[in-house]
């Protein structure tokens, strides 16, 4: 199901780049329209000022006097004229006129909007013709405010259009990302649209997801192939082995030793059924599960090594301690356990207990240092080795899986691997809390 389109798709901000550039082009325009005109407004009005006041001049050099008194004379609906014998007559003038000089002026107030032309006269006199331009002035504010109705227009069917285009721009990209949003190996692959950007890089997508494919399915095809055959000779050699505890005559310590044998045999198996589990991430069959004999269980896998590393077990689960859950991914993450605990806390003691909600891993040793404390699970980070044991670079083998392993299979079942661990003090030591309730 396609999700809608938020604040941050690629949509909307092709939408918004679009709709910008158009309303940034739009206002330029109408400001250049509206100054454009405002200003040819004003030179035919200064334009029909001069020509007037020509005209007057010539009537007057013609020794024509086309004024009464000294009062104004109208030359049209928007016009007046004054010509005055001295400074004393220029009362007559209205009040923004006085006292200007020779030439155009423009004279704005509130209601109204003057452009005044004054001429000198021969005989001292003074020539002053005004044009009242307020309603021009309402016009040109007419026209922009019509040129603004226009742009926000335009920007509106901009915004439709940018729609539309952006529909069409992002569409195939917004296609591919809700596809690799539910993508799941074995899809089929995307069509591709055509020989463009969105063709090929749905192209890409469809190389890469094949090559997943593959991938996913040769490590499908060997886990299947390793576990085939190693459960034949397992099967074979824990036949043997109880074919042979059958014998009434063997020694103690024989029995003891086939006794181990079938047992670990079984752990093997158990152990290539919780890979599997793993590889396939899905969780195994769950059963009641006794924690103090799974503990038992995984320990008696490292007995030898935990012995001769100095490593000692102190288990203090309950025996009547069960839990539902799945018993292989419980002895995996415990055999991982102790034997981090064997190759980097011994000598010391292991101490299991119960807490509320799972189980408590602490040992005595040395410790992780707090640097390497952030990244104990990660594959392949050996740090509290390298740091502890002097050549433990160049001798040791491959390290770094265990507790890698441990946590992935806890994040598997829905369990949480916690650790912390002090270096010097009485707290001294590792402990890892495993809960099988993280919330």
């Amino acid at each position: 199901m396609r999700r809608a389109a938020g604040p941050s798709t690629l949509t909307r901000r092709v939408v918004r780049a679009l709709v910008g550039v158009v309303a940034v082009f739009v206002a330029l325009l109408a400001l250049l329209a509206y100054l454009t005109f405002d200003q040819m407004e004003d030179d035919l009005v200064n334009d029909i000022l001069a020509t007037e006041a020509e005209r007057v001049l010539a009537h007057i050099a013609d020794g024509d006097e086309p004024f009464p008194g000294s009062g104004p004379r109208e030359l049209g609906a928007s016009m007046r004229a004054w010509l005055l014998d001295g400074p004393q007559a220029r009362d007559s003038l209205p009040e923004p006129l006085r006292g200007l000089e020779p030439g155009l002026h423009l004279l704005e107030s509130t209601a109204e909007v003057w452009h005044v032309i004054v001429a000198e006269v021969p005989a001292g006199r003074r020539l002053y013709v005004l044009y009242d331009a307020t309603d021009n002035e309402a016009r040109v504010r007419e026209f922009g405010l019509i040129v603004l109705g226009l742009g926000l227009a335009c920007v509106l069917a901009s915004y439709v259009l940018a729609h539309k285009v952006a529909g069409l721009a992002v569409g195939p990209m917004r296609e591919l990302t809700d596809r690799l949003a539910t993508w799941a190996p074995g899809a089929p692959d995307l069509a591709v649209p055509g020989d463009d950007e969105a063709g090929r890089l749905i192209e890409a997508f469809n190389r890469v997801q094949n090559q997943v494919d593959r991938s996913i399915a040769r490590e499908r095809e060997f886990s299947a192939n390793l576990s085939h055959e190693i459960r034949t000779p397992l099967a074979a050699l824990r036949s043997d082995a109880e074919m042979l505890l059958l014998d009434p005559g063997l020694a103690p310590d024989q029995r003891t030793r086939l006794q181990r044998m079938v047992r670990e045999v079984d752990s093997v198996a158990a152990a290539v059924r919780s890979v599997r589990g793993l590889a396939s991430e899905r969780p195994g069959q769950r059963a009641e599960v006794s924690l103090s004999e799974c503990l038992e269980d995984a320990w008696r896998g490292y007995r030898i090594q935990a012995d001769q590393a100095g490593l000692r077990l102190a288990n203090r689960l309950p025996a009547d301690g069960r839990r539902e859950l799945d018993p292989y991914a419980l002895l995996m993450v415990l055999r991982n356990l102790i034997r981090n605990a064997v190759e980097h806390a011994a000598p010391a003691t292991l101490t299991v207990s119960a807490i509320g909600d799972g189980m408590l891993l602490a040992d005595d040793g040395a410790g992780i240092a707090p640097g390497d404390l952030p990244f104990v699970f990660e594959r392949y980070y050996r740090g509290r080795l390298s740091d502890s044991v002097p050549g433990a670079q160049a001798q040791a083998p491959v390290r770094g899986l265990g507790l890698a392993i441990a946590k992935r299979v806890c994040d598997l079942q829905g369990w949480r691997l916690e650790v912390e661990s002090e270096t010097a003090g009485p707290a001294r030591g590792t402990r890892f809390r495993l809960r099988f309730r993280p919330d």
